[in-house]
């Protein structure tokens, strides 16, 4: 029978405005219950219904509005930096949380990370923190996830990404290159460029400050351009390094210094290796702008080479001529292969302009009867070292060659003519050799002129005498020899070959062979007369060549 209560004590009409009252109670005091029936879970704080089957909770969703990473500004999506260690501490702000039972995860593509501490403030506010080395890339964007007590739960989705910041490997304020004006890319500087641990692409930029005028920084964190209008002064700025989600930034310095290397114009220029070479073949101007430092190049290797003499007309046949004179010097930091003449240092160079002399050889004198000495070479000059022209040959009967950077040799000759003497005036080393003598009595060959670094052959009847030998050296980037003197003329056809280094042939009768002229640039005597149907050989001009490092 039905308690007479049950039915007098029920709001049977639900009207007003005032709540009903469920019956409430712990899980343990629900009874035997039907479907339908409702009550209040006072552990749980909410109401609940029977289905028959089961108790379920009465509830609504939370809601996610925003939240804040370590106390940052609120964001609805953000990043953590997994590298940094330790705990992030994240700020749920929402509403209709569980301040009792509600539950924080954060679920990425394969995982669901869980908190390692929760302080449910109210119903707006959930305080967690979570470990940041659970974060990882391969699992990234991470969702929000708040549950209720009542398996409610709201979701924001892609708000937690995993990202570590780019780092520099250099240390603040490192000064990272000490380079010059005229310096180009690619720069041999401690890198600029920051790494980033989870690979993603880091662009770079100049944030504060400025770089040397005619540099730029690329994107990827490479110096590129060439220093120009700089003047010596310490560059200070800021490198910018910035993935999609961070940024850093770090502070380094360019040093610009005196230009350490030699450079300079004039000439005709080519490279070996780190080494430019000017070539002289005539008159012009070696004009240094930079003097550069020991810490560089402050030196220049150098090679004079003055005009070699034409050869002797002595009416039968005239002495060679002597080759011009040879002399080289070597800067103590060069490499190349030098001749054994090689003063045992280069000449220093300031700012300024050096003449340069190249020497004409000695003009060839005319067939025809009259006995003649050869011309003279030319002086070649470059700075303080002067080369002498070359001694012209002897003539016929009791005339010796010319002196000069090599002396000419002696003519046929009944007094017993002596030959010119080399190296005048005198220098250390020599800058060359004297000609051929002749022996007393007629033969049928005039002397050689002598070559940068041997004598010319002297004559004897009926025997060849050739030229001096020059010198070999691969100051200009290749091995050539210069400097060699003219071969003697002869009245039987002999060959008194013109010595190594650009000396000229000497003439010979059967049939009527003119002295050969002395080869261009190389300094050459020419070679003596023939019969007196012939003339003798010009001697080759000089050559003057600077070389110095450039870089």
């Amino acid at each position: 029978m039905a308690d007479s209560r049950d039915i007098t004590g029920k709001n049977r009409k639900f009207t007003g405005t005032a709540g009903i009252k469920l019956p409430s109670g712990t899980e343990a005091q629900r009874v035997g219950a039907e479907a339908g029936e409702l009550r209040f879970n006072n552990e749980t704080n909410l109401a609940e219904y029977y289905t028959g089957t089961e108790w379920k909770s009465i509830d609504s969703p939370p809601t996610i509005t925003a939240f804040t990473i370590d106390g940052g500004a609120d964001v609805t999506s953000g990043f953590i930096d997994a590298s940094a260690g330790g705990n992030a501490t994240i700020e749920i702000k929402g509403s209709l949380f569980d301040a009792t039972n509600a539950t924080v995860t954060f679920a990425g593509t394969s995982e669901t990370i869980s908190t390692q501490s929760i302080t449910r403030n109210s119903a707006n506010l959930l305080t967690v923190t979570v470990a940041r080395s659970d974060f990882d890339n391969t699992n990234e964007p991470y969702a929000i996830r708040v549950t209720n007590g009542s398996g409610l739960s709201a979701e924001l989705a892609a708000a937690i990404s995993q990202d570590a910041a780019p780092t520099f490997s250099t240390a603040a304020d490192t000064t990272v290159l000490s380079t010059y004006e005229g310096q180009s890319a690619p720069f041999s500087e401690t890198t600029l460029a920051a790494t980033d641990a989870d690979g993603d692409t880091v662009t770079h930029t100049i944030s504060a400050g400025s770089l040397p005028p005619g540099l730029s920084l690329s994107t990827a964190g490479a110096l590129e351009g060439t220093v120009s209008g700089s003047s010596i002064q310490d560059y200070t700025f800021t490198v910018q390094a910035a993935t999609t989600l961070q940024t850093v930034t770090r502070q380094f310095v360019i040093a610009i210094g005196a230009v350490p290397f030699i450079s300079a114009t004039g000439g005709t220029v080519t490279t070996s290796g780190d080494y430019k070479i000017h070539t002289f073949t005539g008159d012009g101007c070696f004009v240094v702008s930079s003097a550069g430092t020991p810490a560089g190049s402050d030196t220049v290797s150098y090679m004079v080479v003055a005009g070699g003499a034409s050869g002797g007309m002595g009416g039968s046949f005239g002495g060679g001529g002597g080759a011009g004179g040879f002399r080289e010097g070597k800067a103590s930091t060069d490499c190349y292969s030098a001749s054994p003449l090689v003063a045992p240092a280069g000449l220093p160079v300031t700012a300024t302009t050096y003449p340069i002399t190249v020497g004409s050889g000695g003009a060839p004198q005319p067939a025809g009867p009259t006995k003649l000495i050869g011309n003279n070479g030319n002086n070649s000059v470059f700075s303080t070292i002067t080369s002498t022209g070359g001694g012209g040959g002897g003539r016929y009967n009791c005339s010796g060659g010319n002196s000069g950077g090599s002396g000419g040799g002696s003519a046929r000759s009944s007094g017993g003519g002596g030959p010119g003497s080399g190296n005048t005036p005198p220098v250390s080393p020599p800058q060359g050799s004297n000609g051929g003598s002749q022996t007393n009595g007629y033969g049928s060959s005039a002397s050689g002129g002598g070559g940068a670094t041997a004598a010319g052959a002297s004559a004897t009847p009926g025997g060849p005498a050739s030229g001096g030998a020059g010198a070999n050296t691969s100051i200009s980037g290749s091995p050539i020899t210069y400097a060699g003197g003219g071969g003697g003329g002869a009245t039987v056809p002999v060959t008194n070959t013109g010595g190594a280094g650009g000396g000229g042939n000497g003439g010979f009768d059967s049939p009527n062979q003119p002295g050969a002229a002395g080869t261009a640039n190389r300094g050459g005597g020419g070679g003596g007369n023939g019969p007196q149907a012939t003339s003798s050989g010009g001697g080759g001009s000089g050559i003057v060549i600077v070389r110095y490092k450039f870089q």
